[in-house]
């Protein structure tokens, strides 16, 4: 299980605070806290306290590894919010993922002058579960639904669909682009 959260006022520990990692611990699974690497920057004050407050443990790992990858592919299953890593984890890994309601506030990000919904929460009520204060109680069956149900596996192959183009073609693609650019730019030397 892997808790990766983003970072700022509308992320879930600023929402949740401790109260998700001890949810999560009261589940029994394992489970892994990623937190966004500015978090550690912006937000140290409460990384501190959750980190001392929630020690790692046989049961609980902090990572703060400089690459992703590895603890994307050994967990089951991710909780985050707004974070981008989400659709990594769900389309990538076609794993499933629990989403955090976390009323998002764009102004300190890059889609503060979007004046339109942000294409992610269209997207996620389709690749998993959502996550409320309401709700965190009973995260564990959330878990152990989001495991088993096709409709996220049917719903993660749909916003695949609605974001990747030529798939499997895309090295192919790449490389005759550089080739046709190396063409031109070598087409330009000549001429001179």
């Amino acid at each position: 299980m892997l808790l990766a959260p983003s970072w700022g006022e509308t992320a879930i520990f600023k929402k949740y605070g401790g109260k998700i990692i001890q949810v999560l611990l009261d589940t029994g699974y394992h489970i892994i806290v990623r937190p966004h690497p500015q978090s550690f920057i912006s937000e140290h004050t409460l990384m501190d306290k959750l980190m001392s407050q929630y020690p790692e443990s046989d049961q609980l790992e902090w990572n703060r590894d400089n690459d992703n990858f590895d603890v994307l592919n050994c967990a089951d299953i991710m909780i985050s919010d707004f974070s981008g890593v989400i659709f990594d984890f769900a389309l990538v890994y076609d794993k499933p993922v629990i989403y955090a309601d976390t009323e998002f506030d764009s102004r300190p990000y890059d889609a503060w002058w979007l004046d339109y919904p942000i294409w992610t929460f269209s997207a996620l009520p389709h690749i998993g579960k959502k996550l409320t204060i309401e709700n965190m109680d009973g995260l564990k069956d959330m878990i152990d639904t989001c495991l088993k149900d096709s409709q996220y596996a049917k719903g993660r192959e749909k916003v695949r669909e609605e974001t990747w183009k030529y798939r499997g073609e895309g090295t192919k693609r790449v490389v005759e682009y550089l080739l046709d650019k190396y063409h031109d730019i070598t087409a330009a030397e000549e001429e001179k």
